[in-house]
């Protein structure tokens, strides 16, 4: 019935009912002496500390087993990040009066408890440490690891050492920081083309400015760009079908455009973003991710043309030192988009049709006695059609020769301290910082052609500029095994943006949603609640308290579209998802939803992200529909009170920015959580003062929680809800009763 584990902090025994039903389960069927065994990778009597671990630390292990075992032993393999490296620790009993404090096991007679220490010299190097323990009692040897879920917590027990799930202990380096700015923020994230248009005078002309796209042959041809004279049109999509005849002819024509992606703008820029910035700091906003920004023909801007310029249709240098400027006036950071695994065809670079005065690596392809001083930045593939490796088959996007010396410089490798902000003596990322930039969100990050190696001099680079800069990479998967990659080492990237935090989310507010990209299945509270553990547990402190948690971003479907019920994006035509509107009830309970997993987002470890105009009710499927233009005038002005209301909470309220996490209550379509602060420290160790916040989520129709406060308040204790009002509640009998509204959050904080 109840779940409950503490991210820095010992979770003592309120977890007690729910992990005896885990044990009960996986005693069913073992034999005798073995069923007895237990131990929870959550819980600190059992792991100390919990989580990742700073390479040269130790870590403490324990395992409870039946009083008659005559041995114990930790099995680790993986030693130091060397897949060949296996050792076993032995562990040795300890007094029966440790059994007071063991948590999770229905009774304590005849039993015993066992311990042993994970050594400085097995942690010395970053990597993922593999871990198991074995359990003898005269002679006859059983083995207890991670459960058959592979979550973590409560583990499972195995007959023998073949097929068992080893727990995991991520090793960083012990030097890891993240900006304290990053950890304390929320950042916005803006497509600029689709932001706000501040200055007419540098749209873009469909009469002179062309673009990559389909000629009249089908091959890859210039073709002039198209431009939305209306800004609340819907972005074109190719992909819907236009039949003359048809009932929607008129409505298919005008989504269809001219047939070419990425090709139609609305004119939004950099000085829309100026002239917002009182509006996005209503919202608490503090970092302003944007979209590439850079001189590109597309409307995304992923096909770079020219890392050292501004695009035109966005402004000049001079608005974008404005920006800078006036963000950090109001104590504002920007984050810029870094691409680094491709540049467009039609590029300073590459250049294939001409358009640039340089001599580009195409020119010398096709001409060996032309020298490109950029041939060495991509991957060639003679004989093949194109004669270069192109990224994910886009052969607009020639991919680049990460291991080319060439290159490396010229993304961070130069940096000039005499002159900064000379485009021609540093590199790109130093430049960029040089001119006021805060940090680099980095596209692809995990892109094959990238290595940990890589990354790692990026990292030592862009800190040698600002030691203080973000550094945030994009990858989908797991972080710390992405395919058996660990990227957040501490000696590469700060945070990622965090996909497998918003795939939860998706999976226990929506349920059962396909968006083309990803399958989400539907989760209890339980099984929600085990898989952020999971993510707690694996990722290092300071990278979790720097995540970027998304719920939306511009490579997904807008979030309030799947909560309001959307069909499957499989399911329909791009005609039927540029169409597709919710039902006032849909709209309404996918409001209600947005603002119940919003509160949470933002309780929860890392850092909130809005996705532009999520906050002002916009929908959409995916690209190019989730890139619309922002809905000034016609937005949802009381979502965007309540995500003004969620932005002074979580800036009011320092533990929610750097609390310790604890899972108070797991139980069908409701779940609670503790962010709290002791003894003065906060979860990363710094200066802070105590204080409790709770945070209530119930997806599901009106109920009463009764929630265990035990080693979180004490009766008497009073809390006031910042989302209602300051509504008030009292623990009694040890417990928080709350009458939840259906499918509604609550923030209390103790006085």
């Amino acid at each position: 019935m109840l779940q409950t584990a503490a991210y820095g902090q010992s979770s003592q025994h309120a977890a007690q009912t729910m992990r005896s039903e885990h044990l009960s389960a996986h005693r069913a069927g073992a034999p005798d002496w073995q069923s007895e065994l237990y131990a929870n990778s959550w819980d600190s009597f059992y792991r100390s500390p919990f989580g990742a671990a700073p390479t040269g630390s130790q870590v403490v292990l324990r395992l409870v087993g039946p009083a008659a075992m005559t041995a114990a032993a930790i099995d680790l393999s993986n030693v130091n990040a060397n897949a060949n490296a296996t050792t076993t620790i032995a562990m040795h009993r300890l007094p029966t009066s440790y059994l007071k404090d063991a948590s999770g096991i229905p009774t304590m007679a005849g039993r015993s408890v066992w311990e042993g220490t994970i050594p400085a010299v097995d942690l010395a190097k970053p990597g993922v440490l593999n871990y198991s323990f074995e359990a003898t009692d005269h002679g006859v040897t059983a083995y207890y690891a991670n459960n058959g879920d592979g979550y973590g917590g409560v583990g499972g027990l195995y007959p023998n050492a073949f097929g068992v799930v080893n727990y995991s202990i991520t090793v960083y380096a012990r030097t890891f920081t993240t900006p304290a700015w990053l950890r304390h923020g929320i950042i916005y994230e803006i497509f600029p083309d689709r932001f706000d248009n501040g200055n007419k005078a540098n749209d873009e002309n469909p009469k002179t400015q062309l673009a990559i796209g389909a000629g009249p042959d089908g091959q890859e041809a210039l073709v002039p760009i198209q431009f939305h004279n209306n800004w609340y049109s819907t972005p074109y999509d190719p992909n819907v079908t236009v039949t003359p005849g048809s009932p929607d002819y008129k409505e298919e024509l005008a989504l269809h455009g001219n047939g070419n992606w990425n090709t139609d703008f609305f004119g939004g820029d950099l000085r829309g973003i100026i002239d917002r910035l009182g509006y996005l700091q209503s919202l608490g906003v503090n970092t302003l991710y944007l979209t590439p920004i850079f001189q590109s023909e597309s409307n995304h801007k992923y096909d770079t043309g020219n890392f050292m310029e501004i695009d035109p249709g966005f402004g000049t240098l001079k608005t974008y030192v404005d920006l800078v400027r006036a963000a950090k006036a109001r104590g504002m950071h920007i984050i810029l988009d870094g691409v680094f695994e491709d540049t467009g065809s039609d590029s300073l670079y590459f250049n294939k049709f001409g358009n640039y005065k340089s001599v580009g690596a195409w020119q010398e392809n096709q001409n060996p006695s032309l020298k490109s001083p950029y041939y060495s930045f991509y991957e060639w593939s003679p004989g093949n059609t194109p004669p270069y490796v192109d990224w994910s088959g886009v052969d607009t996007l020639p991919q680049t020769n990460t291991s080319a010396k060439s290159w490396q410089q010229f993304v961070y490798g130069k940096y000039d301290a005499k002159d900064p902000t000379n485009p021609a003596t540093n590199s790109v990322a130093a430049y960029w910082l040089s001119m006021g930039a805060s940090g680099w969100r980095l596209d692809s990050a995990n892109n094959s052609n990238f290595s940990v190696a890589w990354w790692t001099a990026f990292r030592s680079a862009v800190k040698k500029v600002d030691p203080q800069a973000a550094i945030i990479g994009e990858d989908w998967n797991n972080p710390t095994n992405d395919n058996g990659v660990d990227w957040l080492t501490g000696t590469t990237w700060d945070s990622t943006m965090n996909y497998p935090f918003r795939d939860a989310m998706i999976s226990f507010f929506r349920g059962n949603y396909n968006d083309g990209n990803v399958q989400n299945y539907a989760m209890t509270a339980s099984t929600f609640g085990d898989t952020l553990m999971q993510m707690l547990e694996q990722y290092p402190q300071p990278a979790m308290y720097a995540m970027m948690n998304l719920l939306g971003s511009q490579d997904t479907e807008r979030i309030l579209t799947i909560l309001e019920g959307a069909p499957d994006a499989t399911g329909l035509t791009a005609f039927q998802q540029a169409t597709w509107k919710p039902t006032p009830a849909q709209q309404a309970l996918g409001v209600a939803k947005l603002e119940e997993a919003t509160a949470f987002q933002y309780g929860f470890v890392g850092v909130p992200d809005i996705y532009y105009g999520d906050e002002a009710g916009m929908i959409g499927f995916s690209d190019p529909l989730n890139r619309g233009t922002y809905p000034w005038g016609r937005a949802n002005e009381k979502l965007i009170a309540y995500f003004q209301l969620l932005g002074k909470i979580r800036n009011g309220h320092p533990v929610l920015q750097s609390g310790n996490y604890t899972q108070l209550f797991a139980q069908r379509d409701a779940l609670a959580y503790a962010r709290t602060i002791r003894g003065g420290k906060d979860a990363l160790g710094h200066p802070a003062k105590d204080a409790t916040a709770i945070v209530a989520v119930n997806n599901g129709p009106a109920r009463t929680l009764v929630i265990p406060m035990a080693g979180v308040l004490k009766n008497g204790a009073l809390l006031e809800d910042s989302l209602h009002g300051g509504r008030r509640y009292v623990v009694k009998n040890g417990n928080l009763t709350i009458s939840m509204a259906g499918y509604g959050a609550v923030m209390l904080f103790a006085e």
